[in-house]
């Protein structure tokens, strides 16, 4: 079987990868197991997994390595689709511990609040800065998928942000 390099800079296998996951938001959120209490909070359907989750990572593996860039990649695809599962299975945990080494730079708090919000305090905003558009371009929608699953943002906490816990101590 050929090599799958995926962190090529601003990878196309990742990119497409991600851009899956964008589009097929029901897939995803069984992908990263989808919690009943975010369904509820967020106001839609807990999505179980009534589907396998491997049905779902082969289409995700079709879109990303059947018109792939590499023919010996596309090739090999074409004749053991089934393989490249695990590769992305793979990927996901490579991601989860990129992501989680930014959300490390921004701290507990940091890891836990919203982009939105993290957008709008300065030092956090400028250590995204230097990861995001240089090492680490998917962060923002990782963040977006896994801000709260402490399955993928180790970090994470639900204590409240503004929560002064030294002035309660």
């Amino acid at each position: 079987p050929p090599t799958i390099h995926w962190d090529k800079k601003n990878s196309p296998r990742t990119a497409r990868l991600i851009e899956w996951c964008k589009v097929n938001q029901e897939a995803w959120l069984k992908i990263f197991s989808d919690s009943a209490k975010d369904a509820k909070e967020e106001g839609r359907t807990h999505q179980q997994m009534t589907t396998q989750k491997n049905v779902y990572l082969q289409q995700l593996a079709t879109t990303i390595f059947q018109n792939d860039e590499d023919p010996k990649v596309r090739e090999y695809f074409r004749v053991h689709p089934l393989a490249f599962t695990k590769p992305i299975q793979s990927r996901f945990i490579s991601l989860r511990k990129k992501y989680n080494e930014i959300n490390v730079q921004l701290g507990q708090t940091g890891a836990g609040l919203s982009f939105e919000v993290i957008s709008g305090n300065e030092k956090m905003k400028g250590i995204l800065g230097m990861y995001l558009l240089v090492v680490f371009p998917w962060w923002v929608d990782l963040h977006g998928w896994w801000r709260t699953n402490p399955t993928y943002n180790t970090l994470f906490l639900t204590a409240d942000p503004g929560q002064d816990f030294a002035a309660e101590a």
